[in-house]
């Protein structure tokens, strides 16, 4: 991921958010740094909508062939963010590897 400009991946991210909410208009907030619980860096980018925010905490795995990225939301009805999914980013594609969180 580190060859990846910002620019690419927030474009491949708002792609993935108009299948996921395709009624929804989505805009980028900010980046920030993160770390995983053992130390690994990433980033997080904040996606917002009307009705909610996204969080896409990007991991970069050891093996450096693609990254683990966690989709979290949080909306009006509820303070904190909730994880919705994982994936994975590859080839500047996001990649459904599961989902977390149903209603």
């Amino acid at each position: 991921m580190e060859n990846q400009s910002g620019s690419t991946f927030q474009q491949s991210c708002l792609s993935f958010i108009e299948t996921l909410f395709p009624d929804e208009p989505f805009h980028f907030l900010e980046e920030s740094k993160a770390m995983d619980a053992f130390g690994y860096p990433g980033r997080q980018l904040f996606f917002s909508s009307s009705a909610r925010t996204l969080k896409f905490t990007v991991l970069e795995q050891a093996h450096k062939h693609y990254a683990r990225v966690f989709v979290s939301e949080k909306t009006s009805e509820n303070m904190f963010f909730r994880q919705l999914l994982e994936a994975t980013y590859d080839d500047n594609q996001l990649y459904i590897d599961h989902i977390v969180q149903t209603e």
